[in-house]
């Protein structure tokens, strides 16, 4: 109805306050880690330190795994969500176990640029790979 009035001329109608557009900040950089025959895929991730960041691992296999991080995620908040199994110790995040066809999706900001190796700690698996923090 406000608008319609607007519209129409009303001098008692003031025009409607514009929005303003998301900033940089907003914006959400998505990654995606594929888990398949015992593998990571890519075994290089390239991250932006500042960027907020949406690191998504997908297992196609037909048994779990679990992503555990070294160093990435020290002091760091996050957000975990999808179907893995995340655990935490006084620490703070340690490991999410992925189920198969399962996924998990991790949204944080990296803080810090270096290089952080990661695995997969499942008995008999020797998957590992890296994240880049630019």
């Amino acid at each position: 109805m406000f608008l319609l009035t607007w519209l129409v001329g009303s001098a008692t109608a003031t025009p409607p306050v514009p929005t303003l557009a998301p900033s940089n900040h907003d914006t959400e950089e998505r990654v995606l880690v594929k888990m398949r025959a015992r593998q990571f895929e890519p075994t290089m991730v390239t991250l932006h330190a500042g960027q907020k960041t949406r690191l998504v691992f997908q297992n196609y296999d037909a048994e779990l795994h679990a992503f555990v991080p070294i160093g990435l995620f020290a002091g760091v908040s996050l957000n975990i969500s999808g179907n893995g199994a995340p655990e935490f110790d006084h620490e703070g995040f340690k490991r999410v176990i992925i189920p198969s066809e399962g996924r998990a999706e991790i949204l944080f900001v990296p803080e810090r640029t270096g290089t952080y190796p990661f695995l997969c700690d499942m008995p008999g698996h020797e998957m590992r790979a890296t994240i880049v923090v630019q």
